[in-house]
C-alpha cells in the first residue's frame, strides 16, 4: 500500500523558495516517479531522481489558501518497464537556473506499477500538496496530454465508475484493490452505487454488491501465466474467457 512521506525541498528547491517569497513566480513544470530507495539525508543534494522510470505531465493545480494541490496523471501504457515507485519528484523552473528538482517524496512500501505490456492498461493520479505564501505567484506548465476528466480516465483505463451502467461479462479494475492483478467481473448487469467500494480485503471468488450491479472478484492472467495480452490502439482486446478450478479468470488470446 502506498505510503508517501511529506515532501522535502532540495537545496535548489529551498533557493527557489526564497526567490518566490521575495516576489518571483513559482513555475511548476512536471513530475517524475523513480524506483530507487532513498534516505532523507540524500534528498538535499539531488538534482534529479536517482532511478527515474516515468514522467508525469501536470494536469491541474488548485490553490486553496496557502496550500497548492498539484496533480499529475500516470498512464501505464506510457511505462516501458514495470516498477515499484519509491521516489517522487516535483520539478520547477528557477528564473536564474532553469528547470530544477524542487521537491522529493519517498515511499518504502509502494504499489507495483505495471508496464505497457500488461493485460489491462491503468491510470493513476498523483497529487502533491505544497505550501505557498501567495497564490498569485504560482504558475504551472500544463501539458495537454496530462489533462483528462475522471470519466475519460476511467474509460481508457478500464476503471469502475460510480453511478454507471455495466453489462454482464464486463471486466473492470478498481483502485481500492490491494492487488494490481485483481479485477471485477460483472455477473449481474445494472448501475453501480454512489459509494466507493471497500476492496481492501477482497479475495478471489468474492461476490460484491454495488448498487444493482453484482461483481465477482477474479484474478487476471493468461493461460500460460507468462504471456500478457496487450491492448490495441482502440483499447480493446479479443479473447476467449473462462475460469480454472481455483476461480482464476483465464484469458486466451484468439489466434
Amino acid at each position: 500500500m502506498a505510503n508517501w512521506t511529506s515532501g522535502a525541498l532540495t537545496a535548489a528547491g529551498r533557493a527557489l523558495q526564497l526567490k518566490v517569497e521575495a516576489g518571483a513566480t513559482l513555475e511548476l513544470t512536471r513530475m517524475k516517479l523513480g524506483q530507487a530507495s532513498l534516505s532523507q539525508d540524500v534528498i538535499d543534494g539531488m538534482t534529479d531522481l536517482a532511478a527515474s522510470k516515468a514522467i508525469l505531465a501536470i494536469s491541474s493545480v488548485v490553490v486553496e489558501g496557502e496550500t497548492c494541490k498539484v496533480t499529475g496523471i500516470l498512464r501505464t501504457q506510457d511505462v516501458a518497464e514495470g516498477f515499484y515507485p519509491r521516489e517522487w519528484g516535483l520539478f520547477a523552473k528557477d528564473p536564474d537556473r532553469g528547470e530544477i528538482l524542487y521537491l522529493v517524496s519517498t515511499d518504502n512500501s509502494p504499489d507495483y506499477i505495471p508496464s505497457a505490456a500488461s493485460a489491462v492498461h491503468e491510470s493513476a493520479t498523483y497529487t502533491m500538496h505544497i505550501a505557498v505564501s501567495n497564490a498569485s505567484t504560482v504558475q504551472v506548465v500544463v501539458n495537454p496530454q496530462g489533462i483528462a476528466t475522471n470519466e475519460a480516465l476511467a474509460d481508457s483505463a478500464g476503471l469502475v465508475e460510480r453511478l454507471h451502467s455495466y453489462s454482464i461479462d464486463e471486466l473492470l479494475y478498481d483502485r481500492n484493490f490491494h492487488r494490481h492483478d485483481f479485477r471485477l467481473l460483472c455477473i449481474q448487469a445494472g448501475t453501480t452505487g454512489g459509494t466507493l467500494l471497500d476492496l481492501s480485503h477482497a479475495n478471489i471468488g468474492d461476490i460484491i454488491e454495488d448498487g444493482t450491479v453484482r461483481w465477482k472478484v477474479v484474478r487476471l492472467q493468461t493461460t500460460d501465466d507468462t504471456q500478457y495480452v496487450p491492448l490495441d490502439t482502440d483499447s480493446t482486446v479479443t479473447f476467449q474467457i473462462g475460469y480454472d478450478t481455483q476461480g482464476v479468470y483465464m484469458i486466451t488470446p484468439d489466434a
